[in-house]
């Protein structure tokens, strides 16, 4: 929903791999962001996509998109809203600060999984807008989006 892909992010694919030993690695990567407390357990940071019943840092773009019928907050007549504007300014602070915590292959991985979600979804909302294939990911990434 709010521009991140599933596809690259390393808690969905530990998840989907049942690796508990990557779901320890991104435990230590979130910790070094500072997203967690290093007393987490890393089973806790399962994750199977966009959920109602999975734990989200945008839970108010989840409740908004849910009542407003919408797979994708790129689809919405009202994007950007202030809503998503918030998301996209957390995403710059943390993408600033794991700039400085951060190995290059993470930073990689990061950019891929949820550094570009403005840039994803602008372009499920021109695609919208132009009749486009309105709710696909962009066309140069072949993963779907949140």
């Amino acid at each position: 929903m709010c521009g991140d892909h599933c596809s690259y992010c390393p808690r969905y694919i530990a998840t989907e791999n049942n690796n508990a030993t990557d779901l320890e690695k991104v435990k230590e990567l979130w910790v070094r962001l500072g997203l967690r407390d290093p007393a987490f357990h890393a089973r806790d940071l399962a994750c199977s996509g966009c959920k109602s019943n999975s734990k989200c840092a945008y839970p108010e773009l989840r409740a908004c998109a849910h009542e407003k019928g919408m797979d994708n907050c790129g689809l919405c007549d009202a994007y950007p809203c202030k809503l998503i504007n918030t998301a996209f300014e957390k995403t710059e602070k943390l993408r600033s600060h794991a700039a400085h915590v951060c190995k290059l292959e993470e930073m990689d991985t990061l950019q891929k999984a949820f550094f570009s979600k403005k840039q994803n979804l602008d372009q499920i909302h021109n695609d919208m807008n132009q009749g486009g294939k309105g709710g696909q990911p962009p066309t140069n990434d072949p993963t779907r989006s949140r």
